[in-house]
């Protein structure tokens, strides 16, 4: 007698991102900028570095969101090309977010 045992997969009720090691890495990289700009600025406001801080956890949000939504048109532009406009585009972003904290900062300090 063979009988086949058949398990039923559960899955978690909430799936937990799985993240790659290229990721995780990414993931350092923007830690290790955010730590880098904030102790470059040499700043002690409390709000000025809640800001910063909240900024760089909102692109790290934005760029899992957009790379995710991103992903649908691999198959149409290829890895390569998908990636560097990912990356043109993060990049766009990350200049945008530095100008717009920099006028707040402005503000901020001058008052």
């Amino acid at each position: 007698m063979s009988g086949v045992a058949s398990r039923a997969v559960v899955r978690p009720w909430i799936s937990l991102p799985r993240f790659r090691i290229w990721q995780l890495g990414l993931l350092t990289g923007f830690v290790a900028v955010a730590i880098s700009n904030i102790q470059d600025q040499k700043r002690s406001e409390p709000a000025l570095i809640a800001l910063a801080s909240a900024g760089f956890v909102a692109y790290w949000l934005i760029g899992w969101g957009v790379w995710r939504y991103a992903r649908r048109f691999e198959a149409r532009l290829g890895t390569t090309p998908l990636l560097v406009a990912y990356l043109v585009t993060m990049a766009g972003l990350f200049l945008v977010a530095t100008i717009f904290y920099l006028m707040i900062e402005y503000v901020y300090l001058s008052r």
